[in-house]
């Protein structure tokens, strides 16, 4: 699907998903990475509703090719919520759409978040030390989530 062809329908969807009266999508670009999800950057203008503002949007959806050990991408929204609610530094994600038609697969909407995520500039960029104790932090915000959770049923 063309980009032409791609933002008013994610115009539309997000209109509905975030109550908005309008949306204008902006800078619809593929973005590099992401051996199993296809990932796409945007920026939403929205009009009305609670959401109403401008947004730095990514739209994962599945790639062709999987692993076996992957979760499907409904999952990969919930664990994402709970990560999000408990702190971890992790996309906000905004809504999730299991209809195949309104884009050509499912897909789900998240912030965008400011950053790097090449390995070689990633630890080049950052004394070893700092990042090692940032990782550690995540870590542990992420070991605090207890499973069984309604969330994550």
């Amino acid at each position: 699907m063309t980009s032409e062809d791609l933002a008013p329908r994610l115009q539309a969807f997000i209109a509905g998903a975030a109550g908005a009266a309008r949306v204008r999508i902006e800078g619809l670009a593929r973005l590099s990475g992401g051996a199993i999800q296809e990932h796409i950057g945007c920026t939403a203008v929205v009009d009305g509703g609670p959401r109403s503002g401008t947004h730095d949007l990514v739209v994962r959806t599945e790639a062709r090719s999987s692993v076996p050990e992957s979760r499907p991408l409904d999952q990969h929204f919930a664990l994402l919520q709970v990560a999000h609610a408990a702190g971890v530094a992790a996309p906000e994600p905004m809504w999730f759409c299991a209809d195949a038609s309104v884009i050509g697969k499912s897909f789900f909407v998240m912030r965008r978040m400011p950053g790097n995520a090449l390995g070689s500039r990633v630890v080049r960029g950052a004394p070893h030390t700092a990042l090692a104790e940032r990782l550690a932090q995540e870590l542990a915000l992420i070991h605090s989530i207890r499973p069984p959770s309604s969330d994550l049923s």
